[in-house]
């Protein structure tokens, strides 16, 4: 129970991490072309095109198909803008965690074996808006989650748990909003900080909201690799009452591990030149 737990935690806090421009996969900016990058937790991107770049989760692929784009639009003033366009089928490692883990006699699961969880496409499209102040670089982020279902979910077959509920809720709300604003600041050279808070709401879901912060050290070694580590909140409604927890967790020991995140990142062009 505990090690599919721990795997499903991992699985959700993939992508959650970033940095700021060449690192930041949920700014406004766009990878340079030919340029890639990939971390531990965080997607496989890469700059396609100047007006093009496709992300998505090799490893988790096979079991939750993902694929994510994002493309930029005309800057308003001094904001640069993108919208990010986002697919997603949960549907294979959903049954996958519900064959659960033999412990004895008994199986242990996050979902009922009795359960049968029916095909269903997660979409979601956000606008996104940065800009560089002399004190840090901002971006702001909204946009609308939609949970396609093709067949019949019960309702009793959620994942009561922090992240997970809100992220697997839309499917049973039909739709939902996610909000947020991310800050990214230079320390040093080498050296950042990055602090962000979300809000994703389900109206007329029972436990219709939840509210995320992240808090990261930031050092970067070079253009091709940084480092990353600190800690993600939660705080939201779930069917149970309200609860706030630091994340990763650890249920055995009862607290929370800092996040460690290592980022790699190559461009071809640059390749070729050395």
């Amino acid at each position: 129970m505990l090690i599919v737990k721990n795997v499903l935690y991992i699985v959700l806090l993939i992508g959650q991490l970033y940095g700021a421009k060449n690192w930041a996969p949920h700014s406004a900016y766009l990878l340079p072309v030919q340029r890639w990058e990939m971390g531990v937790f965080q997607p496989f991107r890469y700059g396609y095109t100047e007006t093009f770049e496709v992300s998505l989760h090799p490893l988790l692929f096979f079991i939750m198909p993902n694929l994510s784009f994002k493309v930029p639009h005309q800057n308003m003033g001094v904001w640069v803008t993108a919208s990010r366009h986002s697919f997603i089928c949960p549907t294979p490692i959903l049954n996958l965690v519900s064959k659960g883990t033999k412990i004895g006699n008994n199986i242990a699961s996050l979902i009922s074996p009795n359960f049968h969880i029916p095909p269903m496409i997660g979409i979601s499209n956000d606008w996104v808006m940065s800009r560089s102040l002399d004190l840090a670089d901002i971006t702001l982020h909204g946009g609308i989650d939609l949970g396609i279902v093709i067949g019949d979910l019960d309702e009793r077959s959620s994942i009561d748990l922090p992240l997970v509920y809100h992220r697997m809720g839309v499917y049973y709300n039909t739709w939902g909003i996610d909000l947020g604003l991310d800050v990214f600041r230079h320390l040093t050279k080498r050296l950042g900080i990055h602090a962000d808070i979300d809000l994703r709401l389900l109206p007329g879901f029972s436990g219709n909201y939840d509210i995320e912060h992240k808090f990261l050290f930031i050092w970067n070694k070079s253009e091709r690799f940084q480092l990353c580590t600190g800690y993600k909140f939660f705080y939201g409604q779930l069917p149970y009452g309200k609860q706030a927890r630091f994340l990763p967790y650890l249920p055995l020991m009862e607290t929370w591990i800092p996040i460690i995140e290592m980022q790699f990142a190559r461009s071809r062009i640059s390749s070729k030149i050395q």
